[in-house]
């Protein structure tokens, strides 16, 4: 870290900026294959549902193979009130249809079993729009695999007092605060990369002070925050990293940190992740 400066004075953040980055179920990525407005929804009461809808509902698409008016007939449902079986499905509990004119896209993947790739929802709604355009869906298809889960799992750094001091001021006058961590041989080591968020935390007496800080820039990418560049290139094992607050400074006691163990005596720098579950516990010290 830079040369410590005294009187430290804390920076307060809610965080109110930041997203928490939580664990989510599978995603993947998906493309849009279709936008359109919902045809004939002033036939089928969306007037009694249009309070209950939302841009971003889901909606569920619905092949009606014996439909006499179009052999193509795709409808269009609320996701809540289709159970997956077309041939069991009460078509009384529909919001409209896909257009006839773009519809046979839609029904081929449907009737050739591949409406698991598919998934669609509310993209538009205007309520004094006449029925033909006042509601708007988009289909995405989906990608085939699941995009791999992201590790949102905090890193942990603890500080003496000195140390402490120089990096509360840091934060306080400028927002960001600059370290060089790694060692040798560095592909043993786990360092944090651009976007991965560090707990960083000092111990006095009886209470802890904690600040929630991410990575924004690493090795040269850090030259926006030196005062001199030369800085990032002195002849060690370490790289420079650039941090800004999330959330901080939080004060806990002691023993609230408890469950991080020994770690927290001997993590001079966030080279591993801790556990989900300790990762969940300090972001809810965090509120976050």
């Amino acid at each position: 870290m830079k040369n410590p400066l005294p009187d430290s004075r804390p920076l307060e953040c809610d965080g109110n900026n930041a997203q928490a980055e939580r664990q989510e179920p599978l995603a993947f990525e998906r493309k849009a294959l279709l936008e359109c407005p919902v045809a004939g929804i002033g036939f089928h009461d969306i007037d009694d549902v249009w309070n209950e809808l939302y841009v971003g509902a889901k909606i569920a698409l619905v092949r009606e193979r014996c439909n006499k008016y179009d052999r193509n007939a795709v409808a269009v449902a609320l996701a809540d009130d289709y159970d997956g079986d077309p041939d069991g499905f009460d078509f009384n509990f529909i919001l409209g249809y896909i257009p006839r004119t773009c519809n046979s896209a839609i029904a081929a993947i449907l009737d050739m079993g591949h409406g698991d790739i598919i998934e669609a929802e509310i993209s538009e709604m205007n309520d004094h729009a006449p029925y033909p355009e006042r509601l708007h869906i988009t289909v995405y298809v989906k990608a085939k695999t699941p995009l791999p889960p992201s590790d949102n799992r905090l890193r942990i750094c603890s500080f003496e007092e000195d140390g402490w001091n120089a990096f509360a001021d840091d934060v306080w006058r400028k927002g960001v605060a600059l370290f060089r961590w790694g060692g040798f041989p560095p592909w043993e080591l786990d360092l944090p990369k651009k976007g991965d968020k560090v707990a960083f935390v000092h111990k006095a007496e009886e209470t802890a002070a904690l600040y929630l800080m991410t990575v924004i820039a690493t090795g040269d990418d850090c030259a926006p925050y030196v005062e001199n560049v030369e800085d990032l290139h002195w002849v060690d094992d370490c790289n420079p990293y650039a941090l800004t607050v999330v959330k901080g400074p939080v004060s806990v006691k002691n023993e609230e940190l408890g469950f991080l163990g020994a770690a927290l005596e001997t993590c001079r720098q966030p080279d591993f992740k801790l556990d989900q579950e300790d990762s969940d516990a300090l972001m809810e010290i965090f509120g976050l």
